[in-house]
């Protein structure tokens, strides 16, 4: 209820300041204010328009209707006196044409001047309708004046918030931070290079690429490093996290115009129009929401879009690729119908599997010097042997992959930095893997650190290494023929016994040359 003298402001306002402020924290302060003046003058409806320059009105805000009054008559209303206010650019005030006692009071909001703009302009225009004749009063204009003068400077300035945080996400959304290894470089390791070969083929066209593979395997590294050797730039990215409500993902990708919704108070670009002639990496696309599958499946088969809010006759364009990433199992989505199989076949014209870094641990020190090199280019970075034999060993689990070791490459570069040596080595003891590395005593005498070996004595622990090599996957394939043959074939009954990744043991089968199939013909 409001307060009982109408012409008291200061408890009134005190009140409607309080809720602006608090609908500022939530991206509502426009509809916490009407609310707020409603409830302070005893309003029976409230609207706003943000200033669009001739084209209309595009934001309004109500919050109860005018009771015994048909919508479309009271939003006629409405709109006329709200042009009024912004062609008149004084407040208007007066009786409603559709009640006896029925009366209003709009006034336009202005920004306020700033040292850079030393007259202030119009943000739009502010309505409130009231059942009897508080329109009339003197005092309560005053305070929908002085409210108003409150709401055109908040609108100005969060204007220039969102355009300054649109500037920074477009520059986010283009940027690569440090330096990247080059698709070459990734695809170099033997374990890469049938992804390698999928890779070079598509390189020339524009179809959609979908990358799976286990958290921390260099996912999205790859496919920013596809990108950019293919020449399709722009790259940018789409990070959307578990958001589910769909005009954020609306407007997240394909952008809104100024006013479409609560808190729109300027335009922003989607990720798409960013992306147009380039290369959109879309991380983690099984967490998108049904609807928002839609939007984005219209989008693949049509190459066209609305931002929310955009009342053009003919949608907007962008042509563009899409690279995929997700650590999920696809399979499992679509079977759970978590996941649209149509929108899979779309997003996945190249699937491709990075397989964990435990599957390829041959790898693992051409992987680390090379990160050491990208880190810390100015320096020669090399490994010892024992550090090689720590991180080759068969006890480490390497559950973050990628992610992991170049983590502890980092820790164990500063460690070598504060030893007393000079030297640009990483030692065993610098990587602190713990027992990770095994009992240094039991290490037979080919597994010595290699500082102080000969030439032949290098040579022929290489051999020994590979012979550990072909012996290790002899015994996983040894391993996994017996799994798949007890699962009759079925390579997700046989990941879940073996307790991996159905798409790491996919890879792996891959490369160990196992089919599959050959198992099915067990069955009965």
């Amino acid at each position: 209820m409001p307060p009982s003298n109408p012409t008291e402001p200061w408890p009134r306002l005190r009140d409607v300041v309080e809720a602006s402020v608090t609908g500022l924290h939530r991206g509502r302060f426009i509809e916490e204010t009407l609310e707020a003046l409603c409830v302070q003058l005893g309003a029976a409806s409230a609207w706003s328009t943000l200033e669009t320059k001739g084209s209309g009105p595009m934001h309004r805000s109500r919050t109860t209707s005018f009771r015994g009054v048909a919508p479309a008559i009271l939003a006629m209303h409405v709109t006329d006196v709200l042009g009024q206010v912004q062609s008149t650019l004084k407040t208007v005030a007066g009786p409603v044409p559709y009640a006896p006692d029925g009366s209003f009071i709009a006034t336009p909001l202005w920004s306020q001047p700033t040292p850079s703009s030393k007259g202030r302009s119009l943000v739009g225009a502010l309505y409130l309708e009231f059942a009897k004749d508080q329109g009339k009063n003197e005092a309560v204009v005053g305070v929908v004046e002085t409210v108003g003068t409150l709401l055109g400077g908040l609108i100005a300035q969060q204007t220039v918030i969102e355009d300054t945080k649109e500037d920074l996400r477009a520059e986010r959304a283009t940027a690569h931070g440090g330096q990247q290894l080059t698709l070459d470089e990734l695809l170099e390791p033997e374990s890469m290079s049938a992804i390698g070969d999928e890779l070079r083929s598509a390189i020339g066209g524009d179809e959609s690429i979908m990358i799976l593979g286990e958290s921390g395997t260099g996912k999205t590294q790859l496919a920013t490093a596809f990108a950019h050797a293919s020449n399709q730039e722009p790259v940018v990215r789409a990070t959307l996290g578990l958001a589910d409500d769909l005009n954020t993902i609306t407007s997240e990708l394909f952008g809104h115009e100024r006013g479409s919704f609560s808190g729109a108070v300027s335009k922003r670009k989607g990720l798409v129009e960013y992306a147009n002639k380039g290369t959109l990496i879309f991380d983690e696309v099984l967490n998108l929401p049904h609807h928002a599958q839609q939007l984005l499946l219209d989008f693949t088969q049509f190459g066209s879009y609305r931002p929310l809010g955009f009342e053009g006759p003919e949608p907007k364009t962008a042509k563009l690729r899409i690279i995929s990433v997700t650590n999920g199992d696809i399979e499992q989505a679509i079977a759970d119908r978590a996941f649209r199989q149509d929108l899979y076949y779309r997003l996945a014209a190249v699937p491709l599997i990075v397989p964990p870094l435990r599957e390829r641990r041959w790898d693992i020190p051409n992987i680390a010097v090379r990160y050491l090199h990208r880190i810390d280019p100015k320096t020669n970075w090399e490994l010892a042997g024992g550090a090689m034999d720590a991180l080759l060993s068969p006890r480490l689990h390497w559950g973050g992959n990628i992610r992991e070791l170049e983590a502890v490459l980092k820790r164990a570069k500063n460690r070598a930095r504060a030893s007393a040596s000079k030297d640009p080595v990483i030692e065993a003891e610098h990587l602190d893997l713990g027992d990770g590395q095994g009992p240094t005593e039991s290490k037979p005498p080919s597994m010595r650190p290699g500082a102080d070996l000969g030439h032949g004595e290098l040579r022929d622990r290489w051999r020994g290494l590979t012979g550990q090599q072909q012996d290790l996957e002899a015994v996983e394939r040894s391993i996994i023929e017996g799994a798949l043959a007890a699962c009759h074939g079925i390579v997700a009954r046989t990941a879940r016994m073996l307790d991996v990744p159905r798409t790491g043991l996919i890879s792996r089968m891959g490369r160990l040359d196992i089919d599959a199939e050959q198992f099915k013909e067990r069955r009965g």
